[in-house]
């Protein structure tokens, strides 16, 4: 899935006004797990794009305050009722998964969401907002900073939602 962030990140307040559909709104806005709000509307299903150690941009790395190039990148793309609903990238610096929480090195085809809001070990320490695109369409995405120990790591979501009315 090819999709360039072509705004650059700002906090909900900078960004509210343009957004003009309700729908978007309450995805970017949810505080729950997004896996359980797919489940809540319809048939679930993960499709695994990658998870392994992988080159990260250096906005990503500062983003996270990592200094470290021994990074775990998980893609996935969340489908409900078998239509692409979300595009997910997670950061996760190595020292994250042995010193913070090892089930974060060994998510598999399970969604994060299971352990991310099941668990009292994970704080969100900042989350802002961007605009992407493809090849035909605009979505809005949000970035999260997550602690866990004290160790950090990122969770990016692009709700795959058409932006025109």
């Amino acid at each position: 899935m090819k999709l360039k962030k072509i705004s650059s990140w700002k906090n909900f307040e900078s960004i509210e006004s343009k957004i003009s559909k309700n729908e978007i709104r309450s995805w970017l806005l949810e505080n729950g797990p997004i896996t359980k709000r797919i489940k809540k509307n319809g048939s679930f299903k993960l499709h695994l794009i990658q998870d392994e150690l992988s080159f990260i941009e250096q906005e990503d790395k500062d983003f996270i305050d990592c200094t470290s190039n021994e990074i775990k990148l998980r893609e996935v793309i969340l489908f409900c009722n078998d239509e692409p609903i979300v595009f997910a990238q997670t950061i996760i610096p190595i020292e994250t998964i042995s010193n913070g929480l090892e089930q974060l090195g060994n998510l598999g085809n399970n969604p994060l969401g299971d352990i991310l809001f099941e668990k009292d070990i994970f704080t969100k320490d900042k989350v802002v907002y961007a605009l992407f695109e493809n090849a035909s369409s605009l979505y809005w995405g949000r970035k999260a900073k997550y602690l866990v120990k004290g160790y950090k790591f990122s969770v990016m979501e692009i709700f795959l939602i058409n932006t025109d009315d």
